[in-house]
């Protein structure tokens, strides 16, 4: 009787404890960041997290991207790396994520713990395990004069594409700019947008931008890319200039700004259309196409000659007195009194007698066409003073004289430019009818 009640409870032991489920197979999760130490506001960095089970994964873990104020945390596109592992004597093995993490403001930052869900077992098991918080040191960023935005990476390339590239624009035509920014080590979200200036004359249709994050052949991340174009409609003729680009940005192996920029684009708009149907419709022949080149720029500019070429046969007898006149005219102005003046006034600086006393007598000869006096020693007795008589009497004698006494070309020039004046203001008054007399009359 007591045999059989302990066989009954054996049994009913053993079917409560097949009921029971069997315990969730192990998982634990690892939290790193690479490179290990501070940070630049600003400046990104990798968060690798590593999920490993002593069994094995029948799905990818599942990894969510949290909230972190004053941080922009990513997961990257990189190929996911396998890890393999001996923890307590037993082999381990999983997977290994990477985030990708700019933190934009200073100070101790706070990465909270989040759930990570994956799929373990035979029996295709969902396990959940946190993983454990993780703090960033984060240093402030002082920006350059001029910089309103940060942009830190290790090497940053920038390049445009200019379409169409073989000339020829009229008014009608678009021009495309495309530009290329690429960061090594900052993601495509840290790049800042190409600010596409507005030009007068051209109208400025600007399309969405297009970014990605470049990962290497290995699987890992590279960095960001960003390409941002505009298109440019001619609206009227003329030259125009689209300005450069520049991107300022810090090196973050040196922490020193560096600058890449692209240069400006220049191009010329010309009146009409270039474009031509493929095959003339019904009714479309030689006159269209005269028409049309007489409208376009070339047509204009031969026109334009031809009504010189006529103008100037017309008017040939006229233009050649012109002509004549003109050069009269110009050999008056080369050799006037001013010009010979103008001669005299570059010898200022002069050391030696010979040129300076050579342009002197120019001038006073031709002045002398003119009714004043024909000799320097004239031109002192009259409009000069004794200081002005004294240079010319010891530069005269140092060329010609036995003995040589010291002179001044500034001093000579400066006497000879008053004594002009007073001859200048004289002549006005005789062209007037207004003659003084003289100051001490006899």
């Amino acid at each position: 009787m007591k045999a059989g009640l302990a066989c009954v409870l054996l049994l009913l032991a053993g079917a409560a404890s097949a009921d029971q489920p069997s315990p969730a197979p192990p998982m634990q999760v690892r939290v790193h960041q690479e490179p290990a130490g501070s940070l630049v506001e600003g400046e990104t960095a990798r968060i690798v997290v590593d999920v490993l089970t002593p069994d094995f994964f029948t799905d990818a873990p599942v990894l969510p991207v949290p909230h972190v104020e004053g941080v922009y945390l990513a997961l990257s596109d990189e190929t996911p790396g396998h890890v393999v592992d001996t923890i307590d004597g037993a082999t381990w093995s999983g997977v290994s994520r990477t985030y990708l993490v700019t933190p934009l403001i200073s100070g101790k930052v706070q990465i909270p713990s989040f759930d990570i869900a994956a799929r373990i077992g035979p029996r295709s098991t969902t396990v959940t395990a946190r993983t454990p918080p993780l703090t960033l040191t984060v240093r402030p960023l002082v920006l350059p004069k001029g910089v309103t935005e940060a942009l830190i990476a290790s090497s940053v390339s920038i390049k445009q594409t200019v379409l169409p590239q073989d000339g020829g624009l009229h008014v009608g035509d678009s021009v495309t700019r495309r530009v290329e920014i690429t960061a090594e080590g900052a993601p495509a979200m840290m790049l800042q947008p190409v600010n596409f200036s507005p030009v007068h004359g051209l109208g400025l249709y600007v399309s969405p931008p297009v970014t990605r994050d470049v990962v290497g052949n290995q699987g890992g991340f590279v960095g960001g890319s960003r390409v941002d174009s505009a298109s440019y409609v001619i609206q009227r003729r003329g030259r125009y200039t689209l300005p450069a680009m520049t991107v300022r940005w810090l090196d973050s192996r040196t922490h020193t700004w560096q600058a890449s920029e692209v240069p400006a684009v220049q191009f010329h708009a010309w009146w009409g259309a270039p474009a031509r149907p493929r095959f003339a419709l019904p009714g479309q022949g030689l006159v269209p196409g005269v028409i049309g080149l007489l409208t376009s720029d070339l047509g204009l500019l031969l026109m334009l000659l031809a009504v010189i070429a006529w103008a100037a046969w017309i008017f040939r007898a006229r233009l050649q007195r012109w002509r004549q006149r003109f050069k009269a005219w110009r050999y008056r102005q080369r050799h006037s009194e001013a010009a010979a003046f103008s001669a005299l006034r570059r010898q200022r600086h002069a050391t030696s007698a010979a040129p300076l006393h050579a342009c002197a007598d120019a001038w006073a000869r031709r002045s002398a066409e003119e009714g004043a006096p024909a000799s320097i020693e004239a031109w002192c007795r009259r409009y000069g003073d004794a200081s002005l008589e004294a240079q010319w009497t010891a530069l005269d004698g140092s060329l010609y004289g036995a003995t040589a006494e010291p002179w001044s070309a500034q001093a000579l020039i400066d006497g000879l430019v008053a004594a002009r004046k007073r001859w200048r203001r004289e002549r006005r008054q005789r062209r007037r009818g207004v003659v003084l007399p003289p100051l001490n009359p006899a």
